[in-house]
């Protein structure tokens, strides 16, 4: 028997929406940078040597009779005297510690290979890369926080164990405490400056060992090629070879607390141009150096690929 079928009408099938793959937030990429941090044993064990280092230099100084007698005469030379010394301290020690561990946060991920998996993941190149840089700003900003507390802590407990008070430190005048910010704001610049330029070593290098050389060996190259550029000006005679003195990113960052401070006479621990420049011309140096070491670390971060 034959039968005929009925057309049975077909329902049209949803429209199939395209699933998203889960991508890491912005935050979590800063958190997990941080979290890298927090575990690499190197970290607290360079955190360690420098409250050690910071602790013998500081009874070292304070215990000294000549300061004593600073403070007795003088409280404004005494503030000043330890701004120079301290600010010196922080920029050595600290440039040291976030050039290693910049350029090893930077750099580890290529070394160990697992830059393939974060960018499969969906971390994306320039995301991974900002958010190394803010957990490195973050850390220089405890890094300072706890600068000025150890700092403050020691001349408290020394001014109050030679004086019986504190009151010839509260009481000096307001350029005094000017003069403070503008401390801090060189060392923030400084380790700014300082990160840039281990970030940038560690991506052209796509290694921790080469970013850690790169980055360690600027600063000296810096210092070295001001004695050399004077040398080849007393040789030749020549005004020029003093000139690029002027736009050495080291110098410029040396001279900054002396041309800022012009309220008393502040001394550079370190090589200064060799001619004479201005505050505007140094922050000028500074900000182009920053600029040009960000460009180079986007660009290669964007343009190369990834492939090994």
């Amino acid at each position: 028997m034959n039968t005929i079928a009925k057309p049975t009408a077909s329902t049209p099938a949803a429209p199939r929406t395209a699933l998203r793959e889960p991508r890491p937030s912005f935050l979590g990429s800063v958190g997990s940078e941080a979290l890298k941090l927090r575990r690499q044993g190197m970290v607290w064990a360079m955190l360690g040597v420098a409250c050690f280092f910071f602790a013998m230099l500081t009874a070292a100084l304070l215990q000294a009779g000549n300061f004593r007698g600073i403070l007795e005469r003088s409280p404004s030379t005494f503030v000043f005297n330890l701004f120079d010394i301290y600010t010196a301290m922080f920029n050595a020690g600290s440039g040291i510690f976030l050039l290693i561990v910049t350029a090893r946060l930077v750099g580890m991920e290529y070394s160990a290979g697992t830059i393939r998996v974060l960018l499969a993941r969906g971390a994306g190149r320039l995301r991974l890369l900002l958010a190394k840089l803010t957990a490195m700003a973050l850390l220089g900003l405890v890094l300072i926080a706890g600068f000025v507390v150890l700092v403050s802590a020691a001349v408290y407990g020394t001014v109050v164990a030679w004086e019986g008070g504190f009151g010839k430190i509260t009481s000096l005048p307001g350029v005094a405490w000017h003069d403070l910010g503008i401390v801090v704001l060189v060392m923030l610049t400084s380790m700014g400056a300082c990160i840039l330029v281990g970030t940038a070593a560690a991506t052209l290098g796509r290694s921790v060992a080469f970013g850690v050389g790169a980055a360690l060996a600027l600063f000296p190259i810096d210092t070295v090629g001001s004695q050399l550029l004077a040398v080849l000006n007393f040789l030749t005679g020549w005004h020029f070879w003093l000139d690029i003195t002027a736009y050495l990113l080291g110098p410029n960052l040396n001279a900054l607390p002396v041309l800022m401070q012009k309220d008393h006479a502040a001394h550079a621990a370190f090589a200064t141009p060799l001619v004479t420049i201005d505050a505007t011309h140094a922050w000028l140096v500074v900000g182009a150096w920053a600029l040009g070491l960000l460009a180079l670390t986007v660009g290669l971060t964007w343009r190369r690929d990834v492939l090994q």
